[in-house]
């Protein structure tokens, strides 16, 4: 007869015969008070005491029993612990779900809460006796299935990682790591027990656990990441530098915060604009032109070839701001040339207008120009006195006598329009020279004298509008210029805007002036693109110029053309002759070090020497660098250009998606560790 070793309710281990397990825990039961079918079996001294097993373990480990003694294997093996570990401690319970109709039927119960009891007692001791029977490696194999899971659920986006930007910082990656390890701990505790007591329990340990294991993985994986830095960055930068850099210039473009077809846009839409020596570091903003100072501060082909470039690109910066400036604000011509221009077709026109009211005009009455002039001079006219005149009054006894003699007045239209225009070009002079009370005199005889020609002729009204308007348009030129110089935009805009059309074509050529010949006479190295940044002027320019959209473009990338010349180049020249001096040579500090035997010394110029090198910053990849960064719409196109961008940004991003599925991958493992280590 079979004998079976049987858990009693005391606790204590027995070995009782019968003809099956069912009744030998029968006929335990009965004859527990006994000794003639069972023996007592104490448990070792070193065993702690365990709980004495309900009766649904206790059927459970009869049931086992009974297999095996019928020749049946019941160990589920690794297999049964790697599916544990994938579904977070919670295969138990899935399968003992599938199970319980059949234990229901079993055991001849409508509860269906009954059966799950008989079906989760008996996955528990099959889970039990695989964790007993595999040992290390099937400990392996729970671990390994939390860690596919944990990477899994990554990659399909259950994540708290996909909602972090691809430049996150520590504290981010940290905070969703956490979180991420905290919720597989808390579901892998919760699937560990029987009770809500136990899971709840479990639940708690296994979510601190996992929040503090996970918060502190992003910052050991950088720990260990920087402290392998100089010889992974080694490595790579001598298999492949083009791979290296090309990395590194991803890094720069994903610190930007901007897209590569961003940036593949604004370099092609500068070589569309006319500057086609807009770089990729231009367009990345502060992280490309710090790299290209690397690359700048280092000996070598590269910084030559940089040098040249920036410095060259600079060198044409005053016709390029000439020529934004000249086209925004449609002036192709200089003031002078403008008024110029405006001057002879006046004068063209004139004659052409003016000679032809001539044929139909009637004698000119100019008895009030007469009268006008007179109350000014007053007595002196009348009485002949020998006082001299001032030069008003000269210039208008001038007029006076070329208009009457005293006893007659000229009344020929052809003579006293010939007066009317010397009179015309008289008050102009004493403008523009500053006499204001001379221009004021003969202004208001020449006022009278335009009256009575009007009166004689119907035309000359007309005539006289348009050679008046011609000549405002002419003096917009000079407003325009003193706008420039001296003007506040709460003048300027209205003054602009209350001329004519061709009145505001000249304004702008006056405006602008004065722009371009400080751009044009600016010395070498200046910054041309700051004067024009600030407000006032995107102001006015905003209300005055036709092409200014276009026109602030090409200013500002000038500007930034120049911040960039001024990262890389500027600054002090300690770091550049600190690497011109290794480049020529050893360190004088290293030959003595080694001749002192100085072990720390040498060990520190040995690693000042080949620092470059150690961290990947090889002349291969500098150069590499510098190429990719001075990639420009004149030597590629975008689609090119867009083309190398996305797979340096994609490279990156793989890597780091790769090592966010790893972390959340090590995080699903951990969740599992307590249990699969049997420390729950």
């Amino acid at each position: 007869m079979p004998v079976f070793q049987i858990t009693g309710p005391d606790g204590k281990q027995y070995r009782v015969s019968g003809e099956n397990a069912e009744g030998a825990f029968s006929a335990l039961q009965q004859h527990l008070g006994s000794n003639l079918n069972a023996e007592p079996v104490e448990p070792s001294p070193a065993a702690a005491p365990a709980s004495p097993p309900d009766k649904y373990q206790q059927a459970a480990v009869l049931e086992r029993d009974a297999l095996k003694a019928k020749g049946i294997d019941t160990n589920a093996g690794v297999a049964r612990r790697a599916i544990q570990g994938a579904t977070f401690n919670l295969a138990d319970e899935a399968l003992a779900g599938l199970s319980t109709p059949l234990e229901m039927v079993k055991r001849g119960t409508f509860d269906p809460r009954e059966g799950y009891r008989y079906a989760k007692a008996r996955e528990d001791l099959i889970l039990d006796d695989a964790r007993k029977s595999t040992g290390t490696v099937g400990t392996v194999a729970e671990l390994g299935g939390g860690l596919l899971s944990g990477t899994g659920l990554a990659r399909a986006g259950v994540t708290a990682g996909r909602m972090l930007a691809p430049e996150a910082g520590i504290l981010a990656r940290s905070g969703a790591s956490a979180l991420d390890a905290g919720l597989m701990g808390a579901v892998a505790g919760a699937g560990e027990g029987n009770s809500l007591d136990e899971r709840a329990g479990n639940a708690a340990f296994g979510g601190l656990l996992g929040a503090g294991i996970g918060g502190a993985a992003p910052g050991a994986i950088g720990a260990g990441k920087a402290a392998l830095s100089p010889i992974t960055s080694n490595i790579a930068a001598r298999v492949n530098p083009q791979s290296y850099a090309t990395r590194q210039v991803a890094r720069a473009i994903m610190e930007s915060g901007r897209a590569p077809q961003q940036i593949a846009q604004d370099v092609g839409g500068a070589a569309a604009a006319g500057q086609g020596m807009f770089t990729v570091a231009d367009a990345i903003g502060n992280p490309g032109q710090r790299m290209l100072s690397t690359v700048a501060r280092s000996p070598g082909q590269a910084r030559t070839d940089l040098v040249n470039l920036l410095e060259g690109r600079q060198a044409g910066q005053g016709r390029r701001i000439t020529n934004a400036l000249a086209e925004g604000f449609d002036s192709p011509q200089t003031a002078d040339q403008t008024e110029t221009a405006l001057t002879r077709a006046r004068d063209a026109a004139a004659n052409a207008e003016y000679g032809a009211v001539r044929n139909d005009a009637s004698p000119v009455d100019i008895t009030n120009v007469i009268g006008n002039i007179d109350a000014t001079l007053g007595p002196r006219t009348a009485f002949g006195t020998n006082i001299t005149n001032d030069t008003a009054e000269g210039a208008l006894a001038s007029v006076r006598s070329r208009l009457t003699d005293g006893r007659s007045n000229l009344t020929d239209f052809n003579a006293v329009q010939r007066v009317r225009g010397d009179l015309s070009d008289a008050v102009e002079a004493a403008r523009r020279a500053g006499q204001g009370n001379r221009a004021r005199l003969l202004g208001g005889a020449l006022r009278e004298l335009d009256a009575a020609l009007e009166a004689s002729s119907p035309g000359f009204r007309q005539a006289n509008a348009n050679f008046a308007q011609a000549s405002r348009n002419i003096d917009a030129v000079g407003q325009g210029r003193n706008a420039a110089v001296r003007g506040r935009t709460e003048d300027t805009i209205p003054a602009y805007q209350q001329l004519t059309p061709e009145g505001q074509a000249a304004f702008r050529s006056g405006y602008v002036d004065p722009l371009i010949s400080q751009a044009q006479g600016a010395a070498f190295g200046v910054n041309k693109a700051r004067p024009l940044i600030n407000d006032a002027f995107q102001t006015e320019a905003a209300a005055m110029a036709p092409g200014n959209p276009l026109m602030q473009q090409r200013i500002a990338r000038e500007q930034t053309m120049f911040e960039t010349r001024n990262h890389a180049l500027g600054g002090s020249r300690t770091a550049d002759n600190l690497n011109d001096d290794a480049a020529m040579g050893i360190d004088p500090g290293f030959l003595v070090s080694l001749g002192m035997g100085d072990v720390r010394g040498i060990a520190r110029g040995l690693l000042s020497a080949g620092k470059n090198a150690l961290t990947g910053n090889t002349p291969e990849v500098r150069a590499e660098v510098g190429r990719l960064l001075t990639m420009r719409g004149s030597n590629v196109t975008q689609q090119q250009l867009q083309g190398v961008l996305d797979e340096a940004v994609r490279r990156v991003q793989a890597r780091q998606i790769a090592g966010m599925l790893l972390g959340r991958g090590a995080a699903g493992a951990l969740a599992d560790a307590p249990s699969a280590l049997g420390n729950r």
